[in-house]
């Protein structure tokens, strides 16, 4: 019995047991998850502390090492010196922290302080708004389903990267490329592929007037002035202001008459772009000497001469028009000082490797010639000569300064033959045509009897073996005007020596054989034909052999070829005379009397 009531209540106890613990579970359960979770999103706190903590170490990483350097390198007292100085910092931020609590706390500025947090709230409740979500978000997640958005995410990350770059860096980039590629093609002149970045820069936005202005320059330079020209008024049209370089290029060929034949509308063009360049407020020197120039293209003297004034001693061809103006003026004295500030200008242009343009030579030798320096004048145009072989200006000019020089030294008591010799070659060299020679042939035989030195010169000419078959001619052509035939067969007769094929001197030759006190047709015969062999049809030349095949008096064939001159030179009397006394040898009585009427 006792058995069974101690079974009983032990039963009991235990169905008891059994109800506390069921209603218990749930409670326990419930306390063991939230503390787990705790636990776990401590950790995960942990983790992501100690992330920061990583990510921090990192980018303080630079700091530490030079801490760490400056530690090892530097004495403990300056080491010392700079922990004082950092604590010291420290304990300044800290102390003008709680000033300005204490400060608050005695002015009562509590209201002040909420009253700024509560205008405040735009900003930081948006940010603190942020803040909260992202980490209620961090705590919520499960990191292992996370971990399987991770290439996404890398992927979202590597696009917005990409397409940041490229809206910030990425431009400037692709247009530092195409501006290497225009320079590139400066080199190489591929105006085509030039042209093809230009418009690439101009889609990116990019002001593209300096490339432009560029090409339009190496087009210049490549001989190209009328597609220069053009893309130089595409920059700067009349119409309006433009680029300020190209109207300042147009308006400097306009001055240099390179792009308008006509002179009243070259006028007017550079007064349109001039107005341009000042509406743009662009000032300089520059522009200053070109509207002087163009004072002085309108006759303007004075007022030009007043404009240029002040830029004389800036600009070298301000000096040089005003040069020029000056002795239009007929201003001597100023015209020198003009030429000495040209002389200063060109010997500064000349320093170091820099050459002398053409222009530039032409104006240095004209104010040495202001200046009477002769000598320095050849010096400049055998440079220039030498500069440019090709250019006949400067041949001649150096031609003319060799004669003068000649001619000075013809004047001096005891003149160097030699020399003068060499400068007579050297400008006969130079300036070939007939005109100059002539001039210089005419020159030495007129003053043949003044004195003995140009009877010296003439044979110094004739025997130096640099004098050039055209001076030969011209000298025995000269002589042969004296009627001193015999005087001048040795120059004819050199020249034919060294240019076989100068039919003028063929001529000429066979002339002087066939006349004066001892003719000698045979051979002035065989130099006439020479010279028909080379022009067979020359009226001139036929004359001359039907002048001494009449000397000849083989009367028809002298009639062939004077009635052949006489198609060609129908005024020629003398060929009329001579047709009528070869007729009348032939017996032709009336051919001969209508011709000397002709001639008479």
């Amino acid at each position: 019995m006792l058995d069974r009531v101690r079974i009983f209540f032990h039963r009991m106890q235990q169905r008891l047991a059994d109800l506390g613990d069921a209603m218990i579970s749930p409670v326990e359960q419930v306390v063991s998850r939230t503390a787990g979770k705790v636990l776990s999103a401590s950790e995960h706190v942990d983790r992501v502390g100690s992330l920061l903590t990583l990510v921090v170490r990192v980018i303080l990483w630079p700091f530490r090492l030079v801490t760490n350097v400056s530690q090892a390198l530097l004495p403990a007292s300056v080491h010392r010196f700079f922990s004082t100085l950092a604590a010291d910092l420290q304990d300044l931020v800290f102390r003008m922290g709680t000033g300005f609590l204490q400060l608050a706390e005695i002015l009562n500025l509590d209201r002040v302080v909420f009253g700024l947090v509560w205008l405040l709230q735009p900003i930081w409740r948006p940010l603190a708004s942020i803040g909260i979500f992202c980490f209620c978000w961090i705590n919520t997640r499960q990191y292992r389903s996370a971990l399987l958005a991770l290439p996404a995410i890398l992927l979202a990350l590597l696009v917005l990267g990409v397409g940041t770059f490229q809206s910030v860096l990425g431009k400037s980039k692709i247009i530092a490329q195409y501006r290497e590629a225009v320079l590139e093609t400066q080199v190489s002149n591929d105006f085509l592929l030039r042209e093809l970045c230009d418009q690439k820069l101009a889609q990116l936005g990019e002001d593209t007037q300096l490339t432009q202005y560029r090409t339009a320059i190496a087009h210049a330079e490549a001989g190209n002035l009328e597609e220069a020209s053009m893309r130089m008024e595409l920059l700067a049209p009349e119409d309006h202001a433009g680029y300020p370089n190209a109207h300042y290029w147009i308006v400097q060929h306009l001055i240099n008459r390179e792009l308008v034949d006509s002179h009243e509308e070259s006028k007017r063009l550079i007064r349109v772009h001039l107005k341009h360049l000042e509406s743009l407020d662009v000032q300089s020197p520059q522009l200053t000497f070109i509207e002087g120039v163009l004072l002085k293209r309108e006759n303007k003297l004075e007022e030009a001469a007043t404009l240029l004034k002040p830029i004389v001693q800036q600009i070298p061809g301000a000096a040089f028009e005003r040069m020029v103006i000056d002795l239009s003026l007929n201003r001597p004295e100023q015209a020198q000082q003009d030429a000495r500030a040209v002389v200063t200008h060109m010997k500064s242009l000349s320093r170091g490797d820099r050459k002398l343009k053409a222009v530039e030579y032409q104006q240095w030798t004209a104010a040495e010639e202001v200046l009477g320096n002769l000598r320095q004048m050849r010096t400049l145009l055998e440079e220039w000569y030498e500069l440019e072989p090709e250019s006949e200006q400067a041949a001649k000019l150096l031609a003319n300064v060799c004669r003068r020089q000649a001619q000075q030294l013809l004047r001096a008591p005891l003149p160097d033959q030699a020399q003068i010799v060499e400068l007579w070659l050297r400008a006969a060299q130079l300036d070939k045509s007939s005109d100059a020679l002539l001039q210089l042939a005419r020159a030495l035989y007129a003053e043949r009897e003044s004195s003995p030195v140009y009877a010296d010169l003439l044979t110094a000419l004739h025997q130096s073996p640099n004098t050039p078959p055209g001076l030969l001619v011209a000298v025995g052509t000269e002589i042969a005007q004296y009627q001193q035939y015999k005087a001048a067969r040795p120059f004819l007769a050199a020249a034919v020596g060294l240019d076989e094929l100068n039919p003028v001197a063929w001529n000429n030759y066979g002339l002087v054989l066939s006349s004066g006190e001892d003719p000698q047709l045979e051979d002035a015969l065989v130099a006439i034909n020479k010279a028909l062999e080379i022009m067979p049809k020359e009226h001139r030349f036929r004359e001359t052999r039907g002048q001494i095949l009449l000397k000849m008096e083989r009367w028809q064939d002298a009639i062939d070829d004077l009635e052949y001159a006489l198609n060609g030179l129908p005024e020629l009397k003398e060929i009329h005379q001579s047709i009528s006394v070869a007729y009348a040898a032939l017996g032709q009585t009336e051919l001969a009397e209508l011709h000397q009427e002709q001639a008479d």
